[in-house]
């Protein structure tokens, strides 16, 4: 029987203007922050913040602006660059004491083929509950666009990403109050880069979405940190909820980590939900697993449980009596270390606007 404990977490939400102000950090983790790009379409509330972004140059184009930044609400910013030789997405955080992840599904051709990659740029000083802090990385984390340098000629894709933050590993789970999770769907295309100015183009097109009132993920490093803090319960506004487990245990089965969808009683029996699991690297037909799950297959009232992958992606179409919600879930855990103290599971989940 799959397991539901609630997890009541208060969170308090500043907006003013459509600037959120994030936890105040220590002089010594906090680098400059850059200004907001300009022409972001921005729908925010107490609720959620949606941010739509493009950097588009063509010829014709009188004053060319290489990149814009969408602002990640209590985490940083995200800037998305394109010029003929730069063409990357680039995160910013203020804190590298804290574990921040930005989990990408990226969607382009190689070499003839559809092929998607799973990567995982994170920021962090922290590697493991051992790690001394002497090392780590920076203040920026980047993917970048083009496969080859020289930047090719061309080049198309899209990234489906979540992006998340949480306690540092040599931290408990529960040392910080869960951040908002962003998620984005990003588009990119350009062409003639290795031809003189006057034959350039560029377009990348992204929406980003972050959820304030239900923050949806599991966080634990150490087993010993786990009970109490290894399942959630969060809404899924007009759906029903959603259910998240994540126990300290290696068990072949998937059941003791997973993602159950619990739609409202009053909406009756029409709901499905279709997943993508996506992993690792390679032709998309070897590295995304598609799935359906109906309304009381498996459990009573429920959709799922859907087993939730050890160093992966998720991508969830859930349609509930007519209504259609997108969601993203990354999941990274190590359940089976010889020393506990290493073992961990990080699971962070947000719907997407499309």
């Amino acid at each position: 029987m799959h397991l539901r404990r609630a997890l009541s977490v208060a969170v308090t939400v500043l907006v003013t203007g459509t600037m959120l102000c994030a936890s105040p950090v220590r002089a010594a983790e906090r680098a400059p922050a850059p200004a907001l790009g300009a022409g972001s379409a921005r729908a925010v509330s107490q609720e959620r913040l949606v941010q739509h972004l493009t950097v588009k140059w063509d010829p014709s184009t009188r004053r060319k602006v290489y990149s814009k930044t969408a602002v990640v609400p209590g985490i940083g910013q995200l800037a998305m660059i394109c010029k003929a030789n730069a063409t990357m997405i680039r995160l910013r955080t203020e804190n590298r004491q804290l574990e921040t992840q930005m989990w990408l599904q990226k969607y382009e051709v190689k070499n003839d083929h559809n092929v998607v990659a799973v990567k995982v740029p994170r920021v962090y000083r922290y590697a493991h509950a051992l790690d001394d802090g002497t090392g780590g990385t920076g203040y920026y984390a980047a993917e970048g666009l083009n496969q080859v340098t020289p930047i090719e000629n061309y080049s198309s894709g899209t990234i489906n990403g979540i992006i998340s933050q949480r306690p540092g590993r040599h931290q408990s789970g529960g040392a910080l109050d869960p951040k908002p999770v962003t998620s984005f769907e990003l588009s990119w295309y350009w062409n003639g880069f290795r031809h003189p100015a006057d034959y350039r183009s560029c377009k990348i097109d992204a929406v980003f979405t972050t959820t304030f009132e239900d923050r949806a993920g599991i966080t634990w490093h150490g087993t010993a940190d786990a009970p109490g803090r290894d399942s959630q319960r969060t809404r899924l506004p007009g759906l029903g909820w959603l259910d998240l487990e994540c126990r300290a245990e290696t068990d072949p089965t998937g059941a003791a980590q997973t993602l159950v969808i619990e739609p409202d009683a009053s909406l009756g029996p029409d709901a499905e939900v279709y997943v993508e699991r996506v992993f690792g690297e390679g032709w998309v037909d070897d590295h995304v697993v598609k799935e359906s799950y109906t309304y009381g297959e498996h459990e009573p009232g429920l959709l799922g449980p859907v087993p939730l992958p050890g160093n992966a992606t998720l991508r969830l179409r859930i349609r509930v009596a007519g209504v259609e919600r997108w969601l993203l879930v990354s999941s990274y855990r190590v359940t089976n270390n010889a020393d506990p103290r290493l073992n961990l599971c990080e699971v962070s989940a947000a719907p997407y606007d499309r």
